[in-house]
């Protein structure tokens, strides 16, 4: 029944009860359900109606005083009349107790009888619950005499869970003249008739289902909502909590209880949790389900049980938490679940503790979520109670430190040598401590690891599944990243694992070696797909098994199939918090764009990777990066981007790798793009030397004879050039396409120029099949030379313009610029555009030839005739020069004039006239 209902059958009931027979009523309802303010209003009636009011209200506080409620109603006029019960020497006399409450009672009675004979009494009880039973025992002594007396007596009655009301409660509460009226939360109606009543304006109904929703009906709740606002806020979440003070103690541990489970309670969970009885813990939450608190067994509002917890004593809730991670445990819960409450709560000794954590641990690792996966370790760390155990997980720890910053983690495996060596740390454990020192190229402190794990897996009973393939993988890791320090170390090969039973990452590294001792082998191209597919789609994705594979595919020279993984793996990357992993694979990705000609592609990604891999120190991370930006730099022609990169001196460890391999080849590009040849020919020849010692002697890694070569030419010797180009095109073909067809270019410089188009022509149709499209470029552009020199000036013209155009899509501006007519002669040869292009020769005379071609017309004229002999259209020449496409065509009115031709094919024929003439 609706508040307005049962407030007019009250009324109704005062009436009757006017005319000499008395009543009873009882209001019961959950806290905060409008008891209160239902008397309230119906004291007013009665008041306004000329009656007399008496009202009490009970207090769990003043439960334990004797008549307090009787005292309240009949206070201040009366309450000397009922003497006090304990005094001997009071009216009551020296009888017992018994007789003495009875006679309190006649006495309160009497009083009552008094007050009705004046005129009509309404006497109101609120939280009669709380009552004291002396108190009681007076009410029921009027309530059995009321039928002869113009009295209305108006109980209010909250719930009660976990305390047994005293008898002559129930027999208060259970007299059969008694009506009784229960107030439900408000309805959806009840609720807009309460929001009209505070706000100006028709109510949404959105609104009113949304304070609905979030106060279960409440009409303090609702009223609070509408009054402060939504969303809720402060004062909305300090009244309920107290309302949940006032439900008492148990009720209050319940709902920080729920609040704390943050799952739909369960009353034997929530009992367990709060130290009640299952029974009594469901009554509670169907009592916070009553009040508007809980629907369904959870908050109503995120912010209320947020208020909950936080409003929990700090001592209190770390108690409850580790009780709930124990419980959860216990149970079989998800170990997400159960790690929650231990990161929320601190450390706990206990044996399960740091397990639970470390599974969890993995668990984030597995989502990319790299920050909570180091809270679960470092939480781990602190609940271990044995050495070993908590060297493993620093162990761990570590390794996610690497992934997290790992230009800041060389300290942290450092740290771990004395662990290893004293025995706490061992097997398959200890071997990532290894990887990490080598990492950072502290390499004889990483084989001191080896070494040990090495001898002690060598010991009898020592043998492990486990610790073997996990020194399988880090020998291999060793064979393809760090052949230097194998080889001081007098290290041989390891043996390939098999295919099938070996892990993701070992298959990786095999694959890897395979491809840098075979080429581009279909069994080892076939192993690094699988196990990048592995690496995808298990749960426990690392960085321990893509790069390998996806530079087995790089190496195999298999470049789009390594550029479709790459993007396959940066599209997974982000859902994953792991900047070391990111940093790594855009790494690849790098040297992946810049052997496809995408040389700004390779510039972002391997300043990205620099940036989160680069640190005081060096590393293998950062030396990749840089090696990679100086090699595209030099390529684009932004000579000083890449002195910048190479002006530190990198530490003689790096040239123990075989990320200092291609250290050394970008190095002397840059070098022979500067002039500086000596030191170029000196770079490259010391890259033939470590690849020939450490038998890792592929083009696929650096083609260290045709940087020799080109350096060569530039010296005058053609004859070593020749030899070295020759030397490289003799070794087996391993399928290696894109390395063939740039030794095929080679070999067309130094031979006759009527024997070279045939070679280009192979070289090109190598390198693109290979997708090498920037060694596409600088092919097309010897060709063009080429045909120069035989007098074919038109497939030498259309040539031109393909190179151009391939080159400017690489934005290779260096050899775009030694294309253009207008070239000068110190731009021609400035990026790499293959053996033997010096800066200057045939190809600078013909660039004179042509810009005297142009020199009748303005400098404005001049641009757009240029930009027109190679093949831009008019739309393009606009955009490129800032001018509309009409001052275009005015401007290549002009130039026709002048120059006495009629369209764009004589402005090339002009154009490469006189060049024609200087070659």
């Amino acid at each position: 029944m609706e508040r307005t209902g049962i407030l007019e059958r009250l009324d109704e009931l005062m009436d009757r009860s006017a005319a000499g027979r008395g009543a009873l009523a009882t209001v019961t309802g959950a806290t905060a359900m409008g008891k209160t303010a239902l008397l309230h209003a119906l004291a007013e009636r009665a008041t306004a109606a000329g009656r007399t009011v008496l009202g009490a209200a009970g207090s769990p506080h003043e439960a334990g005083v004797p008549h307090g409620v009787l005292s309240q109603l009949l206070h201040p006029a009366h309450v000397h009349d009922l003497g006090d019960p304990a005094d001997p020497a009071g009216p009551a006399g020296p009888t017992g107790p018994a007789e003495d409450e009875a006679a309190v009672a006649a006495r309160a009675h009497r009083i009552i009888a008094g007050l009705a004979a004046e005129r009509p009494v309404l006497i109101t009880v609120d939280d009669v619950q709380h009552a004291d039973p002396a108190s009681l025992l007076g009410l029921l002594h009027l309530a059995q005499r009321l039928p002869r007396l113009p009295v209305t007596l108006v109980v209010a009655l909250g719930e009660t869970v976990d305390e047994e009301p005293p008898r002559v409660l129930h027999d208060l509460l259970s007299r059969p003249n008694a009506q009784r009226f229960h107030l439900e939360p408000l309805s959806r109606a009840g609720v807009r008739d309460l929001v009209a009543a505070r706000v100006s304006g028709v109510p949404a109904d959105r609104y009113v289902a949304e304070v609905h929703r979030l106060s279960g009906g409440n009409p303090l709740l609702a009223r609070t909502l509408v009054d402060e606002g939504m969303p809720t806020g402060h004062v909305f979440h300090q009244t309920i909590l107290a309302c949940l003070h006032r439900l008492g103690p148990s009720a209050l541990r319940v709902a920080r209880s729920a609040a704390l489970l943050d799952a739909p309670a369960r009353p034997a969970l929530v009992g367990r949790l709060s130290g009640l009885d299952p029974v009594l813990a469901g009554r509670f939450l169907r009592l916070l389900t009553g009040v508007g608190v809980l629907d369904g067994g959870l908050f109503r509002s995120p912010g209320v049980r947020q208020a909950v917890l936080a409003e929990t004593p700090h001592e209190e809730a770390t108690l409850l938490r580790h009780r709930a991670a124990r419980l959860l445990h216990d149970d079989g819960a998800g170990t997400p679940a159960v790690a929650e409450h231990l990161l929320q709560a601190g450390p706990l000794r206990e044996d399960w503790v740091p397990r639970t954590l470390r599974d969890a641990a993995g668990r984030a690792l597995a989502e990319g979520d790299v920050a909570r996966g180091l809270r679960c370790l470092e939480l781990a760390e602190e609940s271990c109670s044995r050495d070993a155990q908590r060297a493993s997980v620093r162990a761990q720890r570590t390794a996610v430190r690497w992934q997290s910053r790992p230009a800041e983690s060389a300290r942290h495996f450092l740290a771990l040598k004395q662990p290893v060596a004293s025995g706490l740390l061992s097997g398959p454990e200890a071997l990532p401590v290894a990887e990490g020192l080598l990492f950072h190229l502290h390499f004889d402190d990483a084989m001191e690891v080896v070494d040990r794990v090495e001898g002690r897996a060598g010991e009898p009973g020592a043998a492990d599944g486990e610790l073997a393939e996990t020194l399988d993988n880090t020998r291999q890791l060793l064979a393809s990243d760090f052949p230097g320090v194998n080889e001081r170390a007098g290290r041989s090969q390891p043996s390939a694992p098999p295919l099938v039973t070996a892990a993701s990452s070992a298959r990786a590294r095999n694959a890897l070696n395979l491809v840098l001792e075979r080429g581009a082998d279909e069994y080892a191209v076939a192993v690094a797909v699988r196990a990048l597919q592995d690496s995808l789609t298990r749960p426990s994705w690392t960085p321990r098994g893509f790069p390998s594979a996806l530079l087995a595919l790089c190496y195999a020279e298999r470049i789009e199939d390594a550029a479709e993984w790459y993007e396959r793996f940066q599209a997974d990357m982000e859902r994953r918090d792991a900047p070391a992993w990111r940093a790594i694979l855009d790494c690849i990705g790098a040297l992946i764009a810049l052997r496809r000609g995408r040389l700004a592609d390779a510039v972002r990604l391997a300043e990205a990777a620099h940036a989160r891999l680069s640190g005081p120190r060096w590393n293998l991370g950062a030396a990749a990066a840089v090696a990679v930006l100086a090699e595209a730099h030099t390529a684009i022609g932004d000579h000083q981007a890449a002195a910048r990169r190479l002006a530190e001196e990198p530490p003689p460890e790096l040239f123990l790798t075989r990320t200092g391999l291609h250290y050394l080849y970008a190095r002397g590009r840059h070098h022979l793009a500067t002039g500086d040849t000596a030191m170029a020919l000196s770079d490259f020849l010391e890259c033939g030397a470590l690849m020939r010692r450490w038998n890792l002697d592929t083009p696929a890694i650096a083609p260290w004879r045709l940087g020799a070569a080109e350096a060569w030419l530039r010296l005058g010797d053609r004859d070593r050039a020749a030899r070295l180009v020759e030397e490289q095109l003799a070794e087996p073909d391993t399928g290696l396409v894109r390395s063939r067809g740039m030794a095929l270019h080679a070999l067309a410089s130094v031979r006759p120029a009527a024997e070279r188009p045939a070679l280009l022509q192979e070289a090109l149709r190598l390198v693109e099949a290979a997708g090498a499209r920037y060694e596409a470029a600088a092919v097309l552009a010897d060709m063009s030379r080429t045909y120069q020199r035989l007098g074919e000036k038109g497939r030498a013209r259309t040539t031109s313009r393909r190179a151009w155009r391939i080159a400017k899509s690489c934005h290779a501006e260096a050899m775009c610029q030694a294309l253009l007519p207008s070239a000068s002669p110190r731009s021609v040869g400035a990026g790499r555009t293959g053996p033997g292009r010096s800066q200057g020769g045939p190809r600078g005379a013909a660039a004179r030839a042509e810009q005297s071609t142009f020199a009748k017309l303005s400098d404005s004229e001049r641009r757009v005739a240029v930009l027109a002999a190679q093949g831009y259209t008019n739309r393009e020449i606009a955009d490129r020069l800032f001018i509309t496409v009409s001052t275009v065509e005015q401007h290549l009115t002009r130039v026709y004039r002048k120059m006495g031709i009629r369209n764009r094919e004589q402005l090339l024929e002009g154009a490469h006239a006189d060049s024609s003439e200087a070659v």
